[in-house]
């Protein structure tokens, strides 16, 4: 679920994975792509962009999750 939200809107998968900063700052490069996508129509690439960096940082997080799981059942 947390991958869509990743892929529709990066700035609020950022949020929920606990790194306000970094969602702050994809959300203002967000609104930049929309805005350069309605007039030049190259917002596209930045958009892509956003959503890779948000889907890696989700990635990460369940990542981190199956490792503390991991060392408490050792």
């Amino acid at each position: 679920m947390l991958y869509l939200v990743a892929l529709l809107i990066p700035p609020l998968a950022l949020l929920l994975c606990g790194k306000p900063i970094q969602a702050i700052l994809s959300a203002v490069l967000w609104v930049i792509a929309w805005i350069t996508s309605v007039i030049f129509g190259a917002g596209f690439i930045m958009w892509v962009i956003l959503a890779i960096w948000s889907i890696m940082v989700v990635k990460d997080r369940n990542t981190k999750k199956l490792i503390e799981e991991a060392r408490r059942d050792d």
